[in-house]
């Protein structure tokens, strides 16, 4: 068989090839030998690459000619079993559900907001996945996978996908395989390789698993060359990769807060950092500021900065709650005060009250001794630091 034929041409030999399948192989060989040097002459006779639909116009469809050449040799029309037909459906069946539920757990792990969700999503997409998968190939039943192209889905499916090739430029056609495709197994291995790692906060590796991704996706991508059971796994993890790779790639351009990498890996830009409003204490904003005595007495301060500039965070109270003040009102005098719920839970209009006194009781504040002077002194003295009042300060995060 002419192995120099590419692009359309190639296919419908191969799809010729499964038509006729079913002849003794020594004779199959002789048959293929005559059509390939058939669909050389015929493709010679177009001034570029001929599409599907002009060669299925010249010489009608694969299983068309195939027809022909059984006539014409004498052989009986193909049969298909019903247990091959059956197969074929239930494979197709598995490979649809591997591509479909599979990436659509693993995309919304993707873009989930919290280390849990990414977690939960992402197994159970992959298991999903593979799991389907494998029952699919175990569909087959030994069969050849082409088999799915012989059921009623799988003859539509496989005319739509040629019909959207044929839109493509045959010189782009071949750059994509020739370039494209080793591209594309390159990243879809290295986001897969180096994501899994980040998905365990292990940055020190994900570089290495990125690599070694990149080499398995090459390794399957020619496996699945040799043996077309592999489009069962591979067909959906291409989809996967559809989603993961042009997320990865933005988020890393602009810094974008995808859960997958706002959980897992410092992919952020360094300008993109968030910083939340209003006044933080180790990560937590804070709502309330308690300040107490060296004597443990609740106290109220006035607060400022370095700079003299007021420290001061919204009201909660009565009035700022119930819009008997501007809601951006805030006040630098602490403690707030707080609107408290009545004996119900409840904060309305009508019964509300406000308190500023803490809910809990501070610890002690460490014990300070002063040191004896050695001669008393009639002189005015500056109180000692010991002497001065002092006040603790006790803040109360936002919950």
């Amino acid at each position: 068989m002419n192995s120099t034929l590419t692009g359309v041409v190639a296919i419908y030999l191969a799809q010729v090839r499964a038509e006729l399948s079913d002849l003794p192989p020594g004779e199959l060989e002789d048959v293929l030998e005559d059509v390939s040097g058939h669909l050389t002459e015929v493709a010679a006779e177009f001034e570029a690459e001929p599409t599907t639909a002009a060669l299925q116009e010249r010489l009608g469809t694969p299983r068309e000619y195939a027809d022909e050449l059984r006539t014409a040799a004498g052989y009986p029309p193909r049969t298909q079993p019903v247990a091959d037909r059956d197969a074929g459906r239930k494979a197709l069946r598995w490979g649809l559900i591997a591509a479909t539920v599979g990436p659509f757990f693993v995309a919304i792990g993707i873009f989930a907001w919290s280390h849990e969700e990414t977690l939960f999503f992402g197994v159970l997409g992959l298991a999903v996945l593979f799991g389907s998968a494998y029952l699919g190939v175990r569909a087959l039943r030994g069969n050849d996978p082409r088999i799915v192209l012989e059921t009623p889905r799988g003859e539509r499916g496989a005319a739509a996908i040629r019909d959207l090739i044929d839109q493509i430029p045959p010189n782009v056609r071949r750059e994509l395989v020739t370039i494209g495709q080793p591209v594309w197994w390159v990243a879809r291995g290295a986001i897969g390789g180096g994501g899994f790692f980040a998905l365990f906060g292990a940055g020190a590796v994900t570089v290495v698993g990125a690599l070694a991704g990149a080499a398995v996706s090459v390794w399957i991508g020619r496996r699945t060359q040799q043996d077309p059971r592999w489009l069962w796994y591979v067909v959906p993890l291409n989809l996967v990769a559809a989603v993961a790779v042009p997320a990865f790639l933005a988020a890393a351009y602009m810094g974008a807060s995808f859960g997958f990498l706002n959980n897992y890996g410092d992919y952020s830009s360094s300008g993109a950092s968030y910083t939340p409003d209003g006044l933080v204490l180790n990560g937590m904003t804070i709502g309330n500021i308690y300040p107490f005595d060296a004597q443990g007495k609740q106290v109220t301060v006035r607060l400022y900065d370095q700079d003299g500039n007021p420290i001061a965070l919204p009201r909660d109270d009565c009035d700022a709650r119930f819009g008997r003040v501007d809601h951006s009102t805030t006040s630098n005098v602490f403690p707030l005060k707080i609107a408290t719920p009545d004996e119900s839970g409840n904060v309305s209009e009508e019964t509300c009250k406000d308190s500023d006194k803490a809910s809990f009781v501070p610890p002690p504040a460490p014990a300070t001794t002063a040191t004896p002077t050695a001669t008393p002194s009639t002189k005015p003295t500056t109180p000692t630091a010991s002497a001065r009042p002092s006040v603790t300060l006790t803040v109360q995060p936002t919950r």
